[in-house]
């Protein structure tokens, strides 16, 4: 790079960016992008990686092309470029076809530096041919470590890359990721055939960030958060395993006077650009969220990352646990750790890695389809696999089977529900009667909507009804209940599955799939959690622990983290009682795989009965599976199951008789009580006495 461009680059950076000079390793990686050379970084988060290709698109002669996993995080960067006044752009799914296609023009006509894509459009053939007739000048890789299956975060269609780019004109390449250990950079090297590329690596030591270990009951935990989240002012991020337990801990946030707020991909989109909104603004202090929340987001004043359960690899933790204290100050990571928490992640690792039978009894059911086109939702393709699997290993399989080209899945899903009116719908309205105020309500906004063509059938999306009438989403599920019950209206509700084109038609026990590459794969994730593991258990210094596994040489002692030093303003870190677990008391995924999928069940609401019946199992069964979980501190609502009152009753007889005697407490309840009542209620609330 010639000093001329680099005092052009640097007037560039004060310009948009209001910055003199650059940070450790960006000036060298931007001169590899100068000098087209394919270059792979590895920034710790808040290192300032996006500028690597964002500051060069504005001298280069062409368009950069920066490949980004998220929606969200490509029109939050957009967005931010707009504001310095660089003139970017993204194409993704949440584009009309019309926007698509204006974009498109714009970009030949030379009016954006950068455009942000999903990967997942370069499935499109036809969308492939309108970027070909583009000049490249620089295709950024962002998230780099989503191309390697080494990795943490394997996203499939990471591997249509180095075809793109070669279809380009195959300009430079710069790939780019904040965790990536030696195998997952030779990895990247290797996906995208880099021909002895420049490998650029800054170190991972993030030397503000305090790191400490809360080993607790999941019910211990709640207390532990609510006296850290009250210790440390300033922003913060409390990471969750599941959707549930993010709404259990806003809830007890909120009830406790703390400000949060709640963000998981179960949300809608608006609402989940809402939650972010009100983070990033500071309107809310704490945001509660899954790993769905954070890639991206530049705020800088984070100074409290508590993951309430064990993520699954060193790799996830430390870059989540990075989005504290970007801007230098110190800032405090805390891990909360119980046994359950491993056998939650050992449930998500066998969703993750069905055994090769199970993907090809998954292939025979669709094959069992008389049409090529199959619409099935997973526990409709379950009921073809002869042994109990999370559900999600039903669409893990899928993708195996799309990748070896057995089938394509459909990324567009038909969210509309049908409805066919019996009566007219003057003559339905009268039948529903005026006192259900919600439901007339809802109602009249179907009818202005739709009117006579209810009596023929309609499709509708439940969500748009909802926003016509002014109603929730739940008020329309009521409706057409109540609608159904009383043989108003005939209901289909909204399609849930997957639609699949079966691309090749062979024996199942015939499949060209590496069934061995796959249990390599496994074994390979179960090895990351013993090491995620071993960081909760080890008593040396925690950072160096994290630094050596990223085999950075810079690894030495904190003298700041729990293990190297007293952290006064914790007290809960330093509590001897907070490490009392003993790590043999884990639980081991072949015997208790089945009470998880129970709960993945359980947290669909449905019924003792629907969940004995989608498991095959009886009631009596389902009870031991949640009087299980219960005691191993998973949020088991049994309001559901059980009346309050009844509950009274059930815990004053156990104080009378003896909590362990429950052959005494049924004789002394009667036969109003039943079993399944009296197991749940006691495994409730038998710590209490």
């Amino acid at each position: 790079m010639l000093n001329s461009q680099l005092q052009q680059l640097k007037d560039l950076l004060k310009i948009h960016w209001g910055f003199s000079e650059f940070r450790y390793g960006q000036e060298q990686a931007i001169s590899n992008v100068l000098n087209k050379t394919n270059t792979v970084v590895v920034m710790p988060t808040g290192g300032g990686k996006s500028l690597i290709y964002q500051l060069p698109a504005l001298i280069l002669d062409g368009v950069t092309i920066v490949i980004s996993p998220l929606i969200a995080l490509m029109k939050d960067q957009v967005d931010s470029l707009d504001k310095i006044g660089i003139p970017a752009t993204f194409i993704n799914s949440s584009l009309t076809a019309t926007e698509t296609a204006s974009r498109l023009s714009a970009i030949k006509n030379s009016r954006y530096k950068l455009v942000y894509i999903a990967p997942e459009r370069f499935y499109s053939r036809e969308f492939i041919e309108l970027i070909k007739s583009l000049t490249v000048a620089l295709f950024a890789i962002d998230e780099a470590h989503c191309i390697s299956e080494w990795g943490h975060d394997f996203r499939p269609s990471y591997m249509k890359l180095r075809e793109v780019i070669k279809l380009v004109g195959s300009p430079t390449v710069a790939a780019l990721t904040a965790t990536a250990t030696p195998e997952v950079r030779a990895d990247i090297i290797k996906q995208l055939e880099l021909q002895n590329p420049s490998v650029i690596i800054t170190g991972f030591d993030r030397p503000n960030l305090k790191f400490g270990v809360i080993r607790a009951s999941d019910a211990q935990k709640y207390g532990h958060l609510l006296d850290i989240v009250r210790q440390i002012g300033g922003a913060g991020i409390i990471y969750a395993g599941t959707r549930q337990k993010v709404e259990d801990i806003l809830e007890y946030l909120l009830a406790n006077g703390i400000t949060a707020i709640g963000y998981h991909a179960g949300m809608e989109a608006a609402d989940r650009q809402y939650v972010q909104n009100e983070f990033m603004s500071g309107a809310a202090r704490i945001i509660v969220a899954t790993n769905a929340f954070g890639l991206g987001i530049d705020k800088r004043d984070i100074r409290l990352i508590i993951h309430f359960d064990m993520p699954g690899t060193i790799e996830a933790y430390y870059q989540e646990a990075g989005r504290a204290g970007r801007d230098g100050q110190k800032s405090y990571c805390i891990l909360f750790y119980s046994p359950a928490d491993r056998y939650l992640r050992e449930f998500f690792i066998a969703g993750d890695n069905p055994p090769p039978r199970v993907i090809t009894q998954v292939y025979a059911a669709l094959l069992s389809y008389d049409s090529d086109t199959v619409l099935a939702t997973y526990s409709e393709l379950m009921e073809g696999v002869s042994e109990q699997v999370p559900d999600m290993a039903i669409g893990t399989a899928l993708k195996i089977l799309e990748k070896e080209s057995y089938l394509e899945r459909s990324r567009e899903k038909n969210g509309l529900a049908y409805l066919r009116f019996m009566e007219r719908p003057e003559q339905v309205r009268e039948s529903l009667g005026a006192k259900a105020k919600v439901q007339t309500k809802t109602l009249q906004a179907l009818i202005k909507h739709y009117g006579e063509s209810l009596l023929s059938g309609v499709e509708f999306s439940p969500e748009d009804l909802a926003a016509l009438g002014s109603v929730k989403r739940e008020a329309v599920t009521r409706l057409v209940k109540k609608l159904t019950e009383e043989n108003l209206a005939e209901y289909r509700p909204p399609f849930r599955g997957t639609e699949i084109k079966i691309l090749q038609r062979v024996k199942p026990e015939e499949l060209r799939i590496d069934f061995s590459a796959l249990k390599a794969k496994h074994k390979r994730e179960l090895h990351k959690l013993d090491l995620m593991e071993s960081y909760v258990f080890h008593d040396s210094c925690r950072r160096k622990y994290i630094l050596d596994y990223f085999q950075d040489s810079a690894a030495k002692n904190c003298s700041m983290c729990d293990n190297c030093a007293t952290l006064n303003e914790l007290p809960a870190v330093n509590s001897r009682q907070s490490k009392s677990i003993n790590q043999s008391a884990v639980i081991s995924l072949e015997t208790k795989l089945t009470q998880l999928q129970t709960y993945e069940l359980y947290q669909q609401s449905m019924s003792l009965e629907e969940m004995a019946q989608r498991r095959n199992l009886k009631p009596a069964t389902i009870v031991q599976h949640l009087c299980f979980l219960i005691e191993h501190g998973k949020p088991i609502d049994i309001n559901r199951f059980v009346e309050p009152k009844k509950q009274q009753l059930i815990k004053k007889a156990a104080r009378q008789i003896g909590a362990d005697r429950l052959t005494p407490i049924k004789e002394m309840l009667g036969n109003d009580f039943n079993w399944d009542e009296i197991r749940l209620t006691l495994a409730k609330t038998v710590d209490k006495f």
